[in-house]
């Protein structure tokens, strides 16, 4: 077969087209996958900061009695009913640890705030003397819309209370 030297641009314009094609395709169908598996892009990832006895309440939820600081946290939520948290240096820095709490736990609130119940509330972890630790819920309830969302840190399962909130300081 021959081709004449005025189609040869065409027809390698043709053949480029298709391999781009193929390529992106093979592309977006691997696309949020590794090793086999798919990852659900976060609808929520965030820093986190302490709390201040003169934070404001939100959604009825109060800043803890005391004073916090904490050198990293941070948060993300899946909408693959998944949520993880963690914390590094979360104290009262009176004490240097984080006093009488041995334990925390998180909860997503959504809307106005007004609206004073929490979308999910993860289990709790244990809280290390220096302030340390990581929530990793895979059956956190990840409604399918939430405006304005708010993700509070409570002391040993206080929901009444936050030592740490989502934003940063």
């Amino acid at each position: 077969m021959r081709i004449s030297r005025r189609a040869l641009p065409s027809l390698l314009a043709a053949v480029v087209t298709v391999l781009a094609l193929t390529v992106g395709a093979a592309a977006k169908s691997d696309h949020g996958k590794r090793h086999g598996k798919h990852h659900a892009s976060p609808v929520l990832k965030a820093t986190l900061a302490p709390s201040l006895t003169t934070d404001p309440t939100f959604h009825g939820v109060a800043p803890g009695g005391a004073p916090w600081v904490l050198k990293r946290g941070a948060v993300e939520i899946k909408r693959s009913d998944r949520i993880e948290l963690s914390v590094k240096g979360l104290v009262i820095p009176s004490l240097g640890t984080p006093g009488p709490v041995t334990t925390i736990n998180a909860s997503l609130y959504c809307g106005a705030d007004s609206n004073t119940t929490a979308a999910d509330t993860s289990k709790q972890v244990p809280i290390s003397r220096k302030g340390n630790a990581r929530i990793r819920d895979r059956s956190f309830a990840v409604p399918d819309t939430c405006l304005a969302p708010v993700v509070l840190v409570h002391p040993n399962g206080d929901p009444t209370h936050y030592i740490a909130v989502d934003g940063w300081r």
